[in-house]
């Protein structure tokens, strides 16, 4: 009886650790972080003036410096939803890149986003999908900051796969979220969801670059709220994988009782 019982508890124990979540990983407490550098600015409303796009209609910015490497997009609105297309333009037939975003609440989770312009000629467009009761600001500024990858080259990146859904929850003291996708060669064709509460998508932004080495998608995402998820989909089958860093960008105080900002993760196919 005791052999069955040392039998029965040994199954027990292998079949839960078979079936153990992915661990949540513990990073330096709140107190301790500062904001992490990357390309994008805070002041860009200050250093060019905002356009006022209408709903239904599309405004360009033509980048004539051949020397402009890449670029700040902000979009923000005073508090209604924003819906946008914004392309980068080359030649009247070549697209390289272009991603469709939705935000439910434009003030409070505006869009910032780094657009990558290696080659000339060059011009972003940015279109208001919604009808005339929706207009949003947007701006479109060389900051002269450097590439989102120099600022996470000693983090490590996570492969997604083709099919694959990589998913990271972040608790409260986690104020925004900073999202950088790549790949060796090939081209990207992927989704980015913010959600809170029981699958309540409040952003999204639906993205393709034709080349994503040469025009690699870096985002900062807003976080208010408690315990919001991050979702990195990848659209493209199993030959097209890309790496994804999702990584805290903005803390506030984790609290007294808190050792520190906690993020998980894990991912599944679709």
């Amino acid at each position: 009886m005791a052999r069955l019982w040392a039998l029965a508890l040994a199954l027990m124990a292998g079949t839960a650790t078979a079936f153990t979540a992915p661990s949540a990983r513990r990073m330096p407490s709140a107190r301790r972080i500062t904001r992490m550098a990357s390309p994008i600015t805070d002041d860009v409303w200050s250093m060019a003036p905002p356009q006022r796009v209408q709903g239904d209609t599309l405004k360009t910015w033509d980048l004539a410096d051949e020397r402009t490497e890449r670029v700040q997009l902000s979009i923000k609105s005073e508090g209604r939803p924003i819906e946008g297309k914004i392309e980068l333009w080359q030649t009247p037939s070549y697209t390289p890149t272009e991603f469709r975003v939705y935000t439910e609440d434009g003030k409070l989770r505006p869009v910032n986003a780094v657009i990558e312009t290696p080659l000339s000629p060059k011009t972003v467009a940015v279109f208001n999908k919604a009808n005339v009761d929706f207009p949003f600001d947007a701006t479109v500024v060389q900051t002269g900051l450097g590439k989102a990858y120099d600022s996470l080259s000693d983090v490590e990146s996570e492969r997604v796969q083709g099919g694959m859904i990589k998913s990271y929850s972040f608790g409260p003291e986690v104020k925004s979220v900073q999202v950088l996708m790549k790949t060796d060669e090939r081209n990207m064709k992927a989704k980015i969801e913010l959600t809170q509460g029981p699958n309540q998508v409040r952003q999204y932004i639906e993205l393709y670059a034709s080349k994503g080495y040469k025009n690699p998608f870096y985002t900062v995402i807003q976080t208010p709220g408690a315990y919001n998820t991050i979702r990195v989909i990848n659209q493209n089958t199993v030959e097209f994988p890309f790496d994804a860093w999702v990584l805290p960008y903005e803390t506030g105080e984790a609290g007294d009782d808190a050792d520190g900002v906690v993020m998980s993760g894990g991912g599944w196919g679709r």
